[in-house]
């Protein structure tokens, strides 16, 4: 209220913009992974103001699954923003898109992150010449006599050298981290237990654009470990798996192969339990694996004013020497507009 009061007399600025996105996610998978087709789509809408270092917005999120009978109810979207010269700070339900980094398929399963694009919590930036991190909690589930209280928190930084300082247009080396702590808690309904996941992933990188001046080349590497401690209250016990993870991807102009490889323990070890499953781990179920190799084919069909469309061929190959092939068609459209506003 005390927001909005202070606006009257100075200008704002208005904005609208919409957000759509197509999936096609057709998963031929093998054994225990289960094998489906994902079809649908997603819109999200926003409108809000801005003044001067400050904004409030309002929008949804609406999903629709084709051939579904069972309806999706709309994310509500409505969030207030700080932006700082170094600190940003935002209070609400806002999309993921407002991240500086989005958590890898070894902490977020892909599938979670299309069907809840809207995190609800509180989210601190910090950004600088060299330097940023955040650090924000998602609030997913609140507690009822049949749903579980649950939430992450999430801590990710990056370190790079930038372009300005070595006098090249990309970073050369980066590191970087994420660490995540997820609470499962139980419902009010007696006979059930909690649940909770530590996840600690270091990396360092490369990124050949910063040294190789050859016209729309990429090589982008990353190395580093994934260590989880998880368990069940129920008995105490601490499951620490830990392993290696690290990814390649090399690409000219609309064309990338990128290669991620795990080898390490079993990161989640709840997932067959009817009390946690993937719900609880929330990242992609491979990791359940001891050894994990995925190698992506992926060409971006259209790039051209504000429609990418892109198709991916990705193989997973999996401890067992299984291969589970999955093809993924991407679209997305983005549009937006603002509006100076002066009270008189």
């Amino acid at each position: 209220m005390l927001m909005l009061l202070s606006l009257n007399g100075y200008s704002q600025t208005f904005f609208a913009n919409l957000q759509f996105d197509g999936l096609f996610d057709n998963r031929e998978y093998k054994n225990d992974m289960l094998p489906q087709t994902i079809y649908g789509m997603r819109i999200m809408p926003q409108v809000g103001i801005n003044y001067d270092q400050s904004s409030l917005v309002a929008g949804f999120s609406k999903i629709w699954e084709f051939g579904a009978d069972d309806r999706i109810d709309p994310n509500i979207i409505l969030y207030g923003k700080y932006r700082g010269d170094k600190w940003n700070a935002l209070f609400g339900s806002f999309p993921r898109s407002e991240l500086r980094r989005q958590l890898p398929d070894a902490l977020l399963y892909d599938s979670i992150a299309f069907s809840e694009p809207t995190i609800s919590g509180t989210l601190l930036q910090y950004h600088s010449y060299s330097f940023d991190t955040e650090l924000y909690c998602n609030w997913f589930s609140r507690q009822t006599d049949k749903q579980r209280e649950a939430f992450r928190i999430v801590w990710d930084g990056y370190v790079h050298y930038d372009g300005d300082a070595c006098f090249y247009t990309y970073d050369i080396i980066h590191a970087g981290w994420f660490v995540t702590m997820t609470h499962w808690a139980k419902p009010k309904e007696p006979g059930h237990f909690i649940y909770d996941q530590f996840q600690f992933n270091p990396y360092i990188g490369f990124d050949s654009r910063g040294i190789i001046s050859f016209p729309d080349f990429r090589v982008i590497a990353n190395a580093g470990l994934l260590y989880s401690m998880v368990r069940c209250r129920k008995d105490g016990d601490w499951h620490k798996p830990i392993g290696f993870l690290g990814d390649i991807q090399v690409g000219w102009k609309r064309f990338d192969i990128k290669t991620t490889y795990y080898k390490g323990g079993n990161q989640q070890p709840f997932l067959k339990d009817s009390e946690a499953g993937i719900a609880f781990h929330r990242s992609d179920p491979f990791y359940k694996e001891t050894e994990y190799l995925k190698t992506e084919f992926k060409a971006q069909l259209i790039n051209k004013g504000r429609v990418l469309m892109s198709f991916s061929w990705n193989l997973h190959m999996t401890s067992d020497k299984q291969i589970h092939n999955q093809q993924l068609i991407t679209f997305a459209f983005g549009a937006g507009m603002s509006k100076n506003l002066q009270n008189r």
